[in-house]
Formats: structure tokens, C-alpha cells, sequence
């Protein structure tokens, strides 16, 4: 039975919403958690009648975050092609234009407007798409899948990247990055504040003060570890659902579930290739992301799972 790709795409938005909840609540959660333990720790010394600690943390959390996507945002989706060597598609032999034929295909189906399309080098069958608006997104494949699919095929592919920007994963991506890069900003500043403490020298208040600081850094350092640890699997789980999204969104506009179930079956049979190692940043965009982490840390869902899914045997 083919793919319910309705459903399909109300489970995922359903799922990455009770996700990105979770995330919220993670970041006041933590916020909270180190007020109260500074508190209970250094009761004598730090007990204002303002949660300035909490407050410090979820201010600092979220001005790395908002600092971090606005550069991400300034870069924008053709930075991240060329950091990967890539290069604009010119239609100079058949299969670039057999390509661009069907980036123009995909963009009348979904109702967007035509990004550029960009080759990068590579023997993998990987592809993704980049950029925070529409109006800006780019595409990229690698010149392995450009040459080892079908027509069907590589139509799968281009249209799963083109649910990725018609759904708006890559501004969701890149504002949990951003976030999670707030949590790592934490975790550094308790590291460097406790370097710092351990420096300061001296007797009577300063003695106290370097205590609290000591006490600051200590629970900055086990929060900001926790954040960042839990806020990794967060945003891998949501990187999960969105490819499930964009799959179903493959499917709604080509009406072929064969195309890119048989892209991923061909994946899946050949030897493992990585991307560009200076892209690593970028893998969560990848069409497929084969790492060596553990699943909970794994930003595609299986690729057996997904061909599954595809065809309607399971979600």
C-alpha cells in the first residue's frame, strides 16, 4: 500500500512540535534547577530576592542563540554550498540539464520558487537543500548521485529536498543549532570561570567571593554539560521527524514512492561514502547522514525505516 502522505506529514509536524516544546522546557528547566542549587550550596553567601543566576542563564542561553542564527542568516544557503566545493549547475552535458529539467518539475509541483541548483563533488549519493526562506534556498547533490540514478530516482530525491524547504526544516534546524550552541557557550564560560577561580588568591571577602565563584562556575559547567548533552538529542529527534516529513513531501509531489525509495535503497546497498569532511557542521541537512554516533544522537532516521515508511507499510 502506498504511502498516506497526509498522515504522514501530520504525524511529523505533530511529533516536532511536542520536540521543540521539550526544548523550552529543557532550557527554563536547567535555568531553574542551577538558581536553586547556587541557593541551597551557597546559602550564606548568594541569596538575593531576584533569581539573578536562573535569569543570567536564560539571558545568556538565548543571546549566544540569537547571535549565532543571525549569522547563520547573514551566510545563507549559498555559503554552505560553496563551503563544500560546490558549484552551479550549468546544464553543460545531459544529465545537468536532465536536472535542472527537474528542479524546474519540482518547483511547479510544490508551488515554490526555482532555487539554484549546485553539484558537489563526490562519488556518495547524497543530496540537500540550504538556505532560510524560499525566496533564497538553494539545492545541492553530489555528482555521484547526479550519475549513479535514474530519472525516477534522482526526481525522488530533488522533490525530498524540496519538502525540506516547502516545510521550513532549514529555519528549524538552524534555530536548534543556534540554541544548542547557547547550551555549549554555557558549558565553556563555567569551564573558563572556573580556570579563573582557581587564580584568584586572598582572604576575608575575597575569600567568600571566590567561593561563590567557584560555586557559579561549578554548577554553569554541570548545567551547561546537561543542556548541551540532552539538547544534542532533542534536535537529532526533530532532525528525525523533519526527514519523515520530507519524505511524505517527496511522495505528495510526484505521486512516486518508487523514486526515492529506490534512491535510498541504492544508498543503502553501497559502500558507506562520506561528505565532505568540512561540512560536517552541515550534516543534518544531508539526504542521508550514515554516522558512527549512537542512534540517539543519529540526525536521519534508518534507511530501512524510511523506505518503509515510503510504501506504507509503517511510520
Amino acid at each position: 500500500m502506498a504511502m498516506d502522505f497526509w498522515e504522514a506529514q501530520r504525524r511529523a509536524r505533530k511529533q516536532t512540535a511536542v520536540y521543540l516544546v521539550l526544548f523550552a522546557l529543557l532550557t527554563l528547566a536547567a535555568a531553574f534547577l542551577a538558581e536553586l542549587g547556587i541557593r541551597y550550596v551557597a546559602q550564606d553567601q548568594y541569596n538575593p530576592p531576584w533569581p539573578f543566576f536562573g535569569t543570567l542563564f536564560v539571558a545568556l542561553t538565548f543571546t549566544v542563540a540569537l547571535f549565532q542564527y543571525w549569522w547563520f542568516s547573514f551566510t545563507g544557503g549559498r555559503c554552505v554550498a560553496e563551503i563544500l566545493g560546490g558549484r552551479r549547475a550549468n546544464g553543460s552535458d545531459l544529465k545537468e540539464a536532465q536536472l535542472l529539467h527537474i528542479v524546474n518539475e519540482c518547483a511547479v509541483a510544490s508551488s515554490l520558487p526555482v532555487p539554484q541548483t549546485y553539484i558537489i563533488r563526490g562519488d556518495s549519493i547524497n543530496a540537500f537543500a540550504a538556505g532560510l526562506s524560499a525566496d533564497k534556498a538553494i539545492i545541492a547533490i553530489t555528482s555521484g548521485a547526479l550519475h549513479k540514478l535514474s530519472r525516477e530516482e534522482l526526481q525522488g530525491v530533488i522533490a525530498h529536498e524540496f519538502g525540506h524547504i516547502k516545510n521550513g526544516d532549514m529555519r528549524i534546524g538552524l534555530r536548534l543549532a543556534a540554541l544548542i550552541m547557547g547550551f555549549y557557550f554555557i558549558l565553556y564560560l563555567g569551564f573558563r570561570m572556573l580556570q579563573f577561580s582557581g587564580r584568584s588568591d586572598g582572604g576575608g571577602s575575597r575569600n567568600s567571593g571566590k567561593n561563590v565563584l567557584l560555586l557559579a562556575s561549578l554548577v554553569f559547567l554541570c548545567a551547561g554539560a546537561l543542556t548541551w548533552l540532552f539538547g544534542s538529542i532533542l534536535k537529532a529527534c526533530v532532525s528525525r521527524q523533519r526527514e519523515y516529513l520530507a519524505d511524505a513531501s517527496s511522495v505528495q509531489f510526484t505521486r512516486n514512492p518508487h523514486g526515492l525509495a529506490n534512491a535510498l535503497r541504492k544508498i543503502l546497498n553501497e559502500p558507506k561514502k562520506a561528505m565532505p569532511k568540512t561540512g560536517m557542521a552541515y550534516s543534518h541537512l544531508y539526504l542521508d547522514d550514515r554516522s558512527w554516533v549512537s542512534s540517539i544522537f543519529a540526525t536521519h532516521p534508518p534507511l530501512q525505516k524510511r523506505i518503509e515508511a515510503i510504501e506504507g507499510h509503517s511510520l
